[in-house]
């Protein structure tokens, strides 16, 4: 055997090999010639193009219905689309390899590539898919987010801009519960815990804070699914009720002022009878002729009861006039001298219990319109909780102001504050903080409509330091007292 012969066996073999293996696989094998013609295609090009490959030789790739669906230079890649013998369009994801000899001439250009027509049409879907939910997503009412496992933020719509104030990029990437209230963050964090675990849906009631500082009450719905990738996700929709929770807290309130009424007016008339008796009889006391040597206290004490009778007889009119809304009695008043009788009828409490009252009166005048025994009924309550808001040494502090065309009246102690969750809650029909000593929840709920009545406001402002301080402010009165 010469030499030719010896060495031809063993690369005639290697080609038979190589012809085997690539008929054997699925990807698409295309070898041109310097001129772009065809000299080698293997099996899976056959099953595309449906020819065999002695009619694809000495072809170029565009005679075999190969059509560059875009720019595809040498030695990169491409969707092409094919057109095979049959008529049937297919998608190629085609990449060229040039192979040139020892001297640089290019010798022949391989071409491998895969069918990818079914795989673009399932990524046109999905991205038509995610084009409609965006579409969608950005053009509803609610508010919409995509979490993921760690319960980040990955997606949140317009709509979170809209109701939060906050800039919708600076939500991408934080937690979830990164502008939640912190009585909400708790359970938000097991429910998604949970969600974590299983594919399910928990709904729920979150407060998250707007840029403003306040909190917007969402009524929220997250379901957990899992993403293409195979990790789990979780889809968030979320409304914005806050206005209508606060016409539902409105209606409530409302009801219960209506309750109060009712009660109120029966109250009233059950406690009209015995007051009038224990002031007719205080009266007729002091009617009587006065002896020698009669004790003065006793005279003072009986002075002191027909004096609060009376007062308990106004104070249950009022509450009369406050069942049926009725506008009770005006006159120009004072409001130094108001503010001194309600702070002497409190005075015996307040020593009672080791308090001390301080009172600081602007110069006046200060005249307003009022109700005397309204607004003397809303200063004793005022006064009454500051004593009661500390165990000792609780010091009270009452100060009149005049600010340009209202008066101002603040009470402020040094007790134990009103906790920041309820300062919105102790205007409310029965709702106290000292149930457990007899509180009825009353008190600020009737002086609030009492101040509302007469034009003004009253509130619970910062004191600055331990403790609570109220303010009512009342119109200056343009009419001379009397």
């Amino acid at each position: 055997m010469d030499h030719d012969a010896a060495t031809g066996a063993p690369a005639h073999a290697f080609e038979a090999a190589a012809h085997f293996l690539l008929d054997a696989i699925d990807t698409l094998v295309l070898v041109l010639d310097a001129s772009g013609r065809v000299v080698l295609a293997n099996r899976a090009v056959e099953k595309l193009l449906d020819q065999p490959m002695e009619k694809m030789l000495g072809q170029s790739a565009f005679e075999l219905g190969f059509a560059p669906r875009e720019a595809c230079p040498d030695d990169a890649g491409g969707d092409v689309q094919v057109r095979s013998a049959s008529g049937q369009i297919r998608l190629v994801a085609w990449s060229s390899h040039m192979l040139r000899g020892a001297d640089g001439a290019l010798q022949y250009v391989v071409a491998t590539g895969a069918d990818v027509t079914e795989a673009r049409a399932t990524e046109a879907r999905l991205r038509e898919s995610e084009r409609r939910f965006r579409e969608l997503a950005e053009n509803v009412n609610d508010l919409v987010a995509e979490l993921d496992e760690n319960g980040a933020f990955t997606y949140v719509n317009r709509r979170f801009e809209e109701v939060l104030g906050w800039p919708r990029e600076s939500f991408l990437g934080r937690p979830v519960g990164y502008h939640m209230h912190l009585t909400d963050l708790a359970l938000a964090r097991a429910g998604l815990e949970r969600l974590r675990s299983e594919l399910n849906t928990r709904r729920g009631l979150l407060r998250v804070r707007h840029k403003d500082g306040d909190y917007r009450s969402l009524e929220t719905v997250v379901t957990s699914f899992t993403g293409p990738d195979g990790k789990r996700r979780m889809a968030v929709v979320a409304r914005d009720i806050t206005k209508r929770m606060a016409a539902e807290d409105e209606l409530r309130r409302v009801d219960r002022l209506v309750t109060l009424g009712t009660f109120a007016a029966g109250v009233s008339h059950e406690i009209n009878n015995p007051v009038a008796a224990i002031l007719l009889a205080a009266e007729v006391a002091l009617e009587r002729p006065r002896t020698k040597g009669q004790d003065p206290q006793a005279l003072a004490t009986l002075e002191n009861i027909a004096a609060h009778a009376r007062r308990c007889g106004a104070i249950v009119r009022a509450m009369l006039d406050f069942a049926s809304h009725g506008r009770s009695e005006r006159r120009t008043h004072e409001t130094n001298d108001l503010v001194g009788r309600a702070l002497s009828l409190v005075e015996p409490y307040a020593s009672e219990h080791g308090a001390v009252l301080q009172l600081r009166c602007a110069a006046g005048p200060l005249p307003i319109r009022a109700n005397e025994v309204e607004i003397e009924q809303v200063l004793v309550n005022l006064v009454r909780n500051a004593v009661e808001s500390g165990q000792t040494n609780v010091v009270v502090e009452v100060e009149t102001r005049r600010l340009e065309d209202r008066v101002a009246i603040t009470v402020t102690d040094n007790g134990e504050g009103i906790p920041a969750d309820a300062r919105e809650l102790v205007f409310e029909p029965f709702f106290s903080s000292k149930r457990s000593s007899g509180g009825t929840g009353l008190g600020l709920a009737i002086a609030r409509r009492i101040v509302a009545d007469h034009g003004g406001e009253i509130r619970i402002e910062d004191p600055g330091t331990r403790g609570t301080r109220f303010a009512v402010e009342l119109p200056v009165a343009s009419t001379r007292v009397g």
